[in-house]
Order: structure tokens, then sequence, then C-alpha cells
């Protein structure tokens, strides 16, 4: 195939388009989808302090190439793409300038698939941290993450709880996680529990419509991931964030109570 021929191909595809370079609104995307680091070999893109984003230390790199090679356009034609066209948000990712001209020039299919899976797990972690950017939370909940990191472990002394197992909500493989939740709710539970009751109904507080925001906040992110691992850290972060708690214990414990309580996680059905 000719490098005539190539261009003809190249200009028929509708994914082709003519290079557009990103606002500055995009280049701050570009670096929070990445935690301001090289995802390819963890080098430092800007200062999270950085209010402006300059171009000194990044490039934003294509991730498909707007205009590939014979040899990249072979190898790389029958393989998945992101986004409607090669310009689009979703093919492209900030990169160190050094990791961007190996790629740049470089790429082959391991290279490709790399980047790009990379590039999909960074998108799917904007849509989790998204789906609960538009949830409140009750101020109820703060009082609750903050007394949980103020006990000790007298505290516990008069707590007995027998937990219903968590039972038919993770896999074999999951087993990490299904640990870290039991141990949370075996200890913490009743605490939990004790404390929501003391506030249900006091200032208008519901536990009822916070149970049901947890769980609308739930369903929305697993109609996007089905991992468990990740969408329990994202929610997790929000309590985290919406509370301006240091802890992040205290923030899984009053999550844990929420999968016990069945507003997180469904069970595992045949």
């Amino acid at each position: 195939m000719g490098v005539g021929s190539l261009s003809k191909i190249i200009e028929e595809d509708p994914y082709h388009r003519e290079r557009e370079n990103p606002s500055s609104t995009d280049l701050r995307l570009y670096l929070r989808e990445v935690d301001y680091h090289c995802p390819l070999c963890g080098k430092e893109l800007q200062s999270r302090r950085q209010k402006k984003a300059t171009q000194q230390k990044f490039q934003i790199a294509h991730i498909y190439p707007n205009r590939p090679t014979m040899e990249q356009y072979m190898l790389l034609r029958c393989l998945e793409r992101l986004g409607e066209s090669c310009e689009d948000f979703e093919n492209k990712i900030a990169l160190c300038v050094e990791c961007h001209q190996t790629q740049d020039y470089h790429t082959m299919v391991d290279e490709y698939i790399h980047l790009l899976m990379i590039k999909k797990r960074c998108l799917l972690q904007t849509a989790l941290h998204d789906a609960t950017n538009t949830l409140g939370l009750e101020m109820e909940i703060e009082e609750v993450v903050e007394k949980l990191t103020k006990l000790l472990e007298p505290d516990f002394a008069e707590l007995n709880y027998e937990p219903v197992p968590i039972a038919n909500k993770f896999t074999n493989q999951e087993l990490l996680l299904k640990s870290k939740i039991s141990g949370y709710v075996m200890i913490f539970y009743p605490y939990i529990r004790d404390s929501f009751r003391k506030l249900d109904g006091k200032n208008g507080f519901n536990l009822q419509i916070l149970s049901e925001q947890i769980r609308g906040c739930f369903v929305k992110m697993d109609g996007i991931s089905k991992d468990k691992f990740l969408v329990f850290s994202k929610i997790v972060e929000w309590i985290k964030n919406k509370t301006q708690s240091s802890s992040v214990e205290a923030c899984e414990a009053v999550v844990s109570f929420f999968v016990q309580n069945c507003e997180v996680f469904n069970e595992i059905t045949e």
C-alpha cells in the first residue's frame, strides 16, 4: 500500500480529523484524570497547587495516532478506538514529553493496548467521581464520622453485636474487600447504628432518606462499573470529601454500615 493510498484511506475514515489544540480547560482535565503524573513512567507533570496548566513537563498525546504511519495503520486498524474521532477527549491523554515521543513514533500493538486500557480506567474513574458530584450529604453523617475518629477501644465494651453475614455479595475473587467490610461491620456497626438512631428525627434528619440517598449513589455507580472495590473506594472518597474528614478508615466504616444495611452492593444471583 503506497503513501497515496494511505492518505486516501485516512481521508475517507470519519474517525480521522484535523488536529485540534486542547483548551486550557481541557489541559486541566487531562492532568486531573492522571492525577498530575505521567501514567506510563510516574513522572510529575505539574504541581497540583499550580492553577494554570502550562505544558512544560507534559504533552497531550493521541492514543490512536492522528496521522498514523503505514506501519501503525496496518498494526492498529482492527483494534478498538476510543471516542467518535481521533480528536475527541477519549482518544487523548497527558504524558511526559519523553514518554510522548516514544509513544508517538514507536506505537506498536502492545503499547497501544496498554495506553488504551489506562485511558479507559481514567474515564471510568472520572465517571464514578462525577456520579457522586450531584449528591448532597446530610450533616449528621459528618457528625458520626467525626465521632468515629475519636473512639477508643473501651468505648466498645458494652457493645455486643452478632452481624448477619454479608453473604452472597462477594465472589471468591473479592475476599480482601469482603474481609475489610466484615471487619468494620463486626466492630463499628452497632455504634454507627445507634448514633444514627439518636440523630434520627432531629433537626429534620431522616435516616431513611439518607439510606435512600446512599442507595441511589450505589445504583448510579453500579451502572457504570461492576468493580466492587472501585465502587466502594469512590463512595468512601465521596463521604470523605463531603465531610472533610481526615480519616479514610472512619469513612470506610460508615460505608461498610450501609453495605450491611443493603444500601450498597446487591446479592449475587446464580
